[in-house]
């Protein structure tokens, strides 16, 4: 049985960029939804800071997120827009019920 993973992505854009960053996420979140593994891909902007994003995942499993990570469109937005942002921070979550 495979388990499906949870994994909250926050990204934020360095002074300057968030615009082209969210267009950039935008897009990116269009083509990882047609992925065959993905089952939610969720982006949203934090209110109180514009340049900072949080994405919601959920993957059908560990092979479906690797498969993510492999695409044309996940490394291309990694090599576009990768000088504009400050950082990622990656929290993956283990269900409990």
């Amino acid at each position: 049985m495979t388990t499906a993973l949870t994994l909250i992505a926050t990204i934020k854009a360095l002074p300057g960029h968030a615009e082209a960053v969210a267009a950039g996420l935008q897009r990116l979140v269009t083509a990882t939804c047609a992925e065959p593994g993905c089952l939610q891909y969720a982006l949203h902007r934090n209110k109180l800071d514009p340049d900072q994003f949080v994405m919601i995942e959920q993957w059908r499993d560990a092979e479906a997120l690797d498969q993510h990570r492999a695409a044309p469109h996940f490394l291309y937005f990694t090599n576009a827009f990768g000088e504009r942002l400050a950082g990622i921070d990656l929290l993956p979550l283990q269900p409990l019920t």
